[in-house]
């Protein structure tokens, strides 16, 4: 066997070391590899099917792909380093002794990390997955985790049954630190010997019946500050049990549990005489800081679900042969995705599918109003170039329409005032109808996603959004209210009821990935309102 040497020790001998080695693997000589130390992308050293031996404490970045081979701790410690919006798939057979920890499972951008693999796993120390998704996917009462199974050390964790057990019966889970950590059935059912929450913890049941099954848990230490919401719990169909008895939770860990049914209300939970945990009596809020009933709920759900893009798209669509729509906005723009998915709906639309339509996308990545207006010398779309001013672009472009999509750059950091925004979008309407060209005007929509306007800038955002609303008005430009939509959209979805009658607010990952920028749920939702925007634009008389 050859050592691979700690990463840091010596590059030169490093390289070697690892060319070799990738020579060997790639002509099919080498079926192992003894391995300590960082190892980035292990693929490209070694090949997709060789095997490890853990000589030392040992991580594989997040370069890593796709592992076929099969991995021996042999008491040592192992790092999985998945991040940068890369997938990793671990498919060989993990056994020995050791510890092995999973760093980051997974993003929507590259789809799920995934353990799978025909062979069981017979490491029986304590896997943890630190933070991120992690499908399990072995077949059906194969073990992917064999021995006890620790959740959240570092964020937010979540592993997902791909099939029925996944986890060994012997297996005790803890969901711990500072995210919201738990156990996605998808339809599946899983037995485990206890289950101990130290964190706010989710059990999602999926959309065909599931079984989750614990054995008695009454002793073990529950964080009673915490909560477990059980999801999509389909009564008479999803089973939740804890040990054999009533007894199998104590009525302090009961009173910690609530059920979020799909009928959209959360329920407290009961348990019967033969473990059985099932919904009990509704909770109502404490104290919102908003209207949450069904009611207020349904009327914030007029605000942002809007069928202006598949008129648009559709049947007697108001889109022209050869028409021009020019985008201006800052990052959110730049970055294209809401304007591909509006380019792609009108390709595959009834009626706009061949027609000439032409989305022009003019973002400037960190721009303002006065950028947009003036010019920049740098950061347009694509890429890095230099932008022409406004009224410059849409006259070059024949544009029949122009969609301005700006303003967090100049609440957040650009300190533009609030006379010089109003005066940058007032230009902009009269550029636009100089040109002869329609104007749909956007608000901004969060720094921060809190939905109660208390995050981030978002008092300054809203004046600055009302500002945009003002100046529309006075110009005749369509409005495209983003922040009301995203406000109404958030407070829906992101604001989660918990057993106790508080709200939950997650900070990211609803309708953006880092507060400002859209995640793929905030694109389909940008798409669709901007698209509507231009369809009320194009059906003006």
């Amino acid at each position: 066997m050859i050592l691979l040497t700690n990463m840091n020790a010596n590059p030169t001998r490093q390289t070697v070391i690892l060319t070799t080695l990738g020579l060997l693997a790639a002509a099919g000589i080498a079926s192992g590899v003894d391995v300590t130390g960082v190892c980035e992308a292990p693929n490209t050293k070694f090949g997709q099917n060789v095997s490890y031996k853990l000589t030392g404490d040992t991580t594989f970045g997040w370069l890593t792909g796709a592992v076929a081979g099969d991995m021996d701790l042999n008491g040592h410690a192992f790092v999985m380093e998945t991040g940068g919006g890369n997938r990793t798939v671990f498919s060989g057979a993990i056994s020995g002794t050791g510890t092995f920890e999973w760093r980051g499972g997974g993003v929507p951008q590259a789809g799920p990390s995934v353990l799978g693999g025909e062979k069981p796993n017979t490491f029986k120390g304590v896997f943890t997955l630190a933070h991120g998704l992690l499908e399990l996917d072995k077949p059906a009462g194969v073990d992917a985790i064999a021995g006890d199974l620790s959740l959240g050390t570092m964020g937010t964790a979540i592993v997902k049954l791909n099939k029925s057990n996944q986890i060994n019966d012997a297996s005790h889970v803890t969901l711990s630190g500072p995210g919201i950590n738990g156990i996605d059935l998808n339809g599946h059912e899983e037995t485990i010997a206890s289950l101990v929450v130290s964190s706010q913890a989710v059990i999602q049941m999926g959309g065909e019946p599931a079984t989750l099954t614990v054995g008695d848990c009454s002793a073990c230490k529950w964080d009673l500050t915490k909560t477990v919401t059980v999801n999509g719990f389909k009564s008479g169909k999803d089973q939740l049990v804890f040990g054999k008895n009533d007894k199998g939770l104590s009525k302090e860990q009961l009173s910690r549990v609530g059920f979020d049914n799909p009928d959209g209300q959360l329920y407290s939970a009961k348990i019967t005489s033969n473990g059985q945990v099932v919904p009990a009596t509704r909770v109502s809020a404490i104290n919102p800081p908003f209207d949450v009933s069904p009611e207020a709920k349904a009327s914030r759900a007029k605000i942002y679900e809007l069928s202006g893009l598949a008129s648009l798209t559709g049947k007697g669509s108001p889109l022209k042969d050869a028409q021009t729509i020019v985008f201006f906005g800052d990052s959110i723009t730049w970055q294209n995705t809401y304007i591909d998915t509006i380019d792609k709906a009108i390709k595959a639309g009834e009626g706009t599918t061949g027609k000439a339509i032409k989305l022009v996308n003019r973002g400037i990545n960190g721009g303002g109003v006065v950028a947009l207006r003036d010019g920049a010398d740098g950061s347009g779309y694509p890429g890095n170039t230099a932008q022409k001013p406004f009224a410059e672009v849409i006259a070059t472009e024949k544009a029949n329409m122009a969609v301005v999509f700006i303003g967090i750059n100049d609440v957040w950091w650009r300190k533009t005032t609030p006379e010089d925004f109003e005066k940058g979008l007032r230009d902009l309407a009269a550029a636009a109808k100089s040109n002869k060209t329609a104007l749909v005007m956007a608000t901004m929509t969060v720094h921060g996603e809190l939905p109660d306007g208390k995050n981030g800038d978002d008092p300054k955002i809203e004046a600055y959004s009302e500002i945009t609303r003002k100046v529309a008005k006075d110009t005749g430009s369509t409005l495209v209210d983003l922040r009301r939509a995203y406000v109404a959209y958030l407070q829906n979805q992101n604001a989660q009821l918990r057993v106790d009658g508080t709200l939950y607010f997650k900070p990211a990952g609803v309708l953006t990935y880092d507060g400002v920028h859209p995640s793929a749920a905030g694109t389909e939702l940008l798409a669709k309102l901007i698209g509507d925007g231009i369809f009320r634009s194009l059906s003006k008389k």
